[in-house]
């Protein structure tokens, strides 16, 4: 600071100038999460961004396979992120572990977070090599249900390298190192559209068109392509190797993961559950209204990608924090992460209503998805700020490893306000698939609300020491 600023604080009443510090301090762990959650964000978006690719490319096809592949893709996604969320477990032990400056004890993290990702992956393999008789218990009929099996039996085998990948991404990101994921994350983006270009459409005389079948094999394809560039990066750098400890798997520390993961999946259970259930209810009015589902969910998703990836940077620093004991600054990072992420959202929300029919129009030219997705669009342009606000909410509680009061906000706001809502609405009146919709945003704003309240009584009231997840008992 220069001696004229020097003379400026100094001369400055004393509640100033501890506003003044308040506000830099507040500032520069804005600076920090931003630069944290840049990587994250284009991480998560290219993980959206293939499924886009795949909406997008499969678009062409007709309705039909379009709401198979949006059908299937709900299936999918709901097996996964349950396997998903009981692999976050390792999020707040990695993070608090590294504020900590136990680097040994982040490692012994991955590798029990591998294991867990190979257990996981046994039933979602089943539930998709089985997925044609499951999308015709849901009430799927016709070439959908077919298209739909097909579809989900080609996604079988890139469950375990997708769970691995998770597993490692958890162990980089949470010591701060989000670079190495993002970079791969892209290029498999690149890598996806391509390979589904070449399956979906096939090439004359070398490779069959697969159709929608073929976007599921491509899938496949990239995800181990991901597995592969992720071990190799974290093999060739020797800080970062799993050597020094136990490579089988350690009944307490698997425990560990699970009592903090195993809320986390339910919790993303409950809400993919709710999304994947509307899918399916969609589905009830028609594979029009479906396909017009699918397209608005993506286009919702893909923002809230944006404000997931600032909420799990957000996560990070809390849970860095709380290692290192520092109970103010784990208070701003939490803030920081909800002023960014609400506030991105909202702007996002302006997007929706100034240009729906725009926006529905990069996925499909067919008139009618485009009327109906323009509708849902603004649907999704009214639940925007409270998607952003949950996710923030959940994020800075699962850094300091409170999962199960989120899990039990979730059940109620998704399952007990917002589906019961969304079925009446759509099958008790006449709002139809509009219905569905009010029915989603109001479960996401009891949420918002609820799990606000909870992130001020726990990280507002809360010592920092009470919040340290990882005992001494689980280290060496």
């Amino acid at each position: 600071m220069s001696e004229r600023m020097t003379r400026i604080v100094a001369a400055m009443p004393p509640t100033h100038r501890r506003t003044s510090r308040r506000t830099r301090l507040f500032a520069h762990e804005l600076r920090r999460l931003l630069g944290l959650a840049g990587p994250i964000i284009v991480s998560q978006l290219g993980m959206v961004g293939m499924n886009t690719a795949d909406t997008i490319m499969v678009g062409p096809l007709g309705a039909e396979p379009l709401a198979a592949a949006g059908l299937g893709s709900a299936i999918h996604f709901f097996g996964l992120v349950l396997c998903m969320g009981a692999i976050i477990g390792m999020a707040p032990l990695v993070s608090q572990a590294f504020g900590a400056g136990d680097r040994v004890h982040c490692r012994r993290i991955l590798i029990q977070g591998a294991w867990l990702a190979l257990l996981l992956s046994v039933p979602i393999v089943a539930m998709n090599v089985w997925g044609g008789p499951l999308a015709g218990l849901l009430g799927q009929r016709g070439t959908v249900r077919v298209l739909a099996g097909d579809y989900l039996s080609a996604l079988a085998g890139g469950v375990v390298p997708f769970l691995l990948f998770i597993a490692g991404r958890q162990y980089l990101e949470n010591m701060g190192l989000a670079k190495p994921p993002m970079v791969i994350t892209f290029l498999a983006l690149g890598l996806n559209i391509g390979a589904n270009r070449v399956f979906i459409y096939g090439i004359d005389g070398i490779v069959p068109a697969m159709g929608v079948v073929g976007s599921g094999h491509a899938t496949t394809l990239v995800r181990w392509c991901m597995l592969a560039a992720l071990a190799g990066y974290i093999l060739l750098h020797r800080e970062l190797r799993p050597g020094g400890v136990r490579l089988k798997p350690e009944t307490a520390m698997l425990r560990r993961i699970l009592a903090i993961g195993a809320p986390v999946g339910g919790q993303f259970g409950l809400e993919v559950g709710l999304f994947s259930f509307a899918a399916v209810m969609m589905g009830w009015l028609g594979p029009v209204r479906l396909a017009a589902h699918q397209v608005t969910i993506n286009i919702a998703s893909t923002t809230f990608m944006v404000a997931l990836g600032v909420s799990m940077a957000g996560s990070i620093r809390v849970g860095q924090h709380i290692g290192a004991r520092r109970t103010r600054a784990m208070r701003r990072a939490a803030l920081a992460a909800y002023v960014l992420a609400t506030g991105f959202m909202a702007l996002c929300a302006l997007l929706f209503v100034a240009l729906p029919e725009t926006l529905i129009r990069l996925y499909t030219p067919d008139p009618e998805i485009v009327t109906i997705g323009a509708q849902l669009l603004l649907f999704a342009a009214a639940f925007q700020v409270f998607d952003g606000a949950q996710v923030a909410g959940v994020s800075v509680l699962r850094g300091a490893a409170d999962t199960r009061w989120p899990m039990l906000i979730a059940g109620i706001g998704y399952w007990g306000v917002g589906m019961p809502l969304a079925y009446g609405l759509a099958f008790r009146t006449s709002l139809g698939h509009t219905g569905i919709w009010t029915g989603l945003t109001a479960g996401l704003a009891v949420a918002a609300v609820l799990l606000a309240w909870r992130a001020h009584n726990v990280l507002g009231k809360t010592p920092v020491e009470r919040l340290h997840a990882a005992p001494d008992t689980l280290r060496g």
